[in-house]
């Protein structure tokens, strides 16, 4: 990139947020970078976190996303809001003909997918979406194990994890993932990220049964404390498993589960090849592996052969001895910004985003017809 891209950054909040601990981090020292605008539910909240943060005074404050995309010294307008808010943002970034950075899900539902993905076209603008797992070195790694043919023919893969989200409880903070209509869930978020990566290193599923249970269909709504404030009711899944072929051959067998495990596995990823196998292994919460990085171990079918952990590069730079770690939140979201500006994987384009959008289609689809199902 020659030139240093400005964004205007919608959903920087001063108490805290994603882009807080995500976008934030990365965006303050690249080079490639500028924070020029922000927007946020009124101008008062965006320059509170102008203050905050201590970003340039120059910085403009916005509270609606048409003054935002008129800004003649924003680039890049970037999204990083709930994904029921995310269609009315992105659509008036589009339309003044600006490049969009949104996070997963791209929109609530594939209809709003398919007509932001086309007016994205039309405008000729550049796109991304944030399937950070797609940047996770583990996850890179095994790509460049798989595709050099270390594991041989493979036979199959299976994946477990827990997205923390709709365990017992809920909190009034993800209260708008409670309706499925909505469109952020455990099968959207989750499963999203974590089934964009497995597609990532092995190819798209062919043929799909997918079966989804709201097991808990009215959650205790808990406050700070730890109170009970009142019951609500659910109509997202907090229960799902998929089976299927790869395009490429083998089987895939994935399931995600609310809450968080009482085992230890919130995240379990194994690779079945007729010459070896992978296996990844999350940490407390790393069934969202968009998050946190696991560790990556290879066996091959050498006599006494035994699992050996696959070193790569890790977010603090130092060795990693055990897979419970801190996540680090900015380390694989900023790559994919690099990746942006020319200097790191292929960009994840909204194009990329409607396909797995599309996915998730079918697996509705098929829960509730009891058919097999295609997305592609």
């Amino acid at each position: 990139m020659s030139t240093t891209k400005r964004i205007g950054l919608i959903g920087l909040s001063a108490k805290g947020s994603w882009a807080s601990k995500s976008h934030l981090p990365y965006l303050q020292k690249s080079p490639h970078y500028k924070i020029t605008a922000l927007q946020n539910s009124s101008k008062a909240s965006a320059q509170a976190a102008v203050e905050t943060y201590k970003l340039d005074s120059t910085v403009s404050t916005y509270d609606n996303p048409k003054a935002l995309a008129a800004d003649a010294n924003v680039d890049i307008v970037a999204v990083s809001v709930n994904v029921p808010e995310h269609y009315a943002l992105i659509k008036p970034a589009l339309e003044a003909g600006k490049d969009v950075f949104v996070e997963w899900p791209l929109a609530r539902n594939l209809a709003d997918a398919e007509e932001l993905t086309q007016l994205a076209k039309s405008k000729g603008v550049r796109t991304m979406v944030g399937l950070q797992a797609r940047q996770s070195p583990p996850i890179v790694k095994a790509k460049e194990i798989v595709e050099s043919g270390k594991l041989g023919q493979i036979l199959g893969t299976t994946m477990y994890g827990h997205g923390i989200i709709f365990g017992p409880t809920i909190h009034a903070s993800f209260l708008y993932g409670m309706d499925v209509e909505n469109g952020a869930n455990l099968l959207t978020i989750p499963f999203g990220h974590a089934v964009d990566a497995l597609c990532f290193v092995l190819g798209e599923i062919s043929s799909l049964n997918a079966t989804l249970a709201n097991n808990r269909p009215e959650l205790p709504l808990m406050d700070h404390d730890g109170k009970e404030i009142r019951k609500v009711s659910k109509t997202a899944h907090d229960y799902v498993s998929i089976t299927g072929n790869l395009v490429k051959g083998g089987v895939v067998d994935v399931t995600y589960v609310g809450g968080m495990s009482r085992t230890g596995r919130d995240f379990y990823w194994e690779i079945t090849g007729t010459e070896g196998s992978l296996v990844f292994e999350g940490p407390q919460g790393g069934g969202h592996v968009q998050m946190h990085q696991p560790t990556l171990k290879y066996v091959g079918n050498e006599p006494e052969a035994k699992l050996e952990v696959v070193e790569v590069e890790q977010p603090d730079g130092t060795e990693q001895t055990t897979y419970l770690h801190k996540a680090n939140h900015a380390f694989n979201v900023g790559k994919a910004w690099d990746s942006w500006a020319g200097a790191g994987q292929s960009v994840t384009a909204f194009e990329d985003a409607l396909v797995r959008h599309r996915m998730i289609d079918a697996f509705y689809r098929s829960a509730k017809e009891g058919t097999r199902e295609s997305y592609l």
